[in-house]
């Protein structure tokens, strides 16, 4: 019986803390609207360029302002639209790149270098750095293997 209370406790937790997290989002009625509440909400300075995927995920390279980049992602569903931040902001000289999930729990590896490396980076609007998206989580796999996720890149902000 203990065992039960136990976790009918966690699973009232879960359900309570997904419920806080859906609340506390706020929903657009364009792509716009939305781009622009992440503008004034993380003080972006600098561009956004919108990666769309080949899985068709709409991921948001920001510039918060020179050298300093995140990842985000815009979504759609039935209640609207929404743009969020789904990386931690990172501070480049050079380039770097890190891992990434999206809300529909597909995994990417995005870089950033200052030149072109190869056909599978494209330049971002502000011309500073090149971008590439690879599928999976190349950085914690011991035997990566490259599989470039870019369908398509434009400038949504300048």
């Amino acid at each position: 019986m203990k065992k039960f209370v136990i976790i009918l406790l966690m699973a009232s937790a879960l359900f309570l803390s997904a419920c806080s997290e859906d609340s506390e989002t706020n929903y657009f009625l364009s792509k716009d609207e939305a781009l622009e509440n992440l503008i004034q909400s993380e003080g972006i300075e600098g561009n956004i360029d919108l990666i769309t995927t080949m899985n068709e995920e709409e991921l948001l390279v920001i510039e918060h302002d020179k050298n300093t980049y995140s990842a985000g992602e815009l979504l759609k569903d039935k209640k609207g639209y929404v743009a969020q931040r789904i990386s931690a902001t990172v501070v480049m000289e050079l380039g770097g790149s890190w891992e990434l999930e999206t809300k529909s729990k597909h995994k990417y590896t995005i870089y950033f270098e200052k030149e072109q490396e190869n056909q599978y980076y494209y330049q971002l609007s502000n011309e500073d750095y090149y971008v590439s998206l690879a599928e999976g989580h190349q950085i914690s796999d011991p035997a990566p293997s490259f599989t470039d996720s870019i369908k398509e890149i434009r400038a949504v902000t300048k």
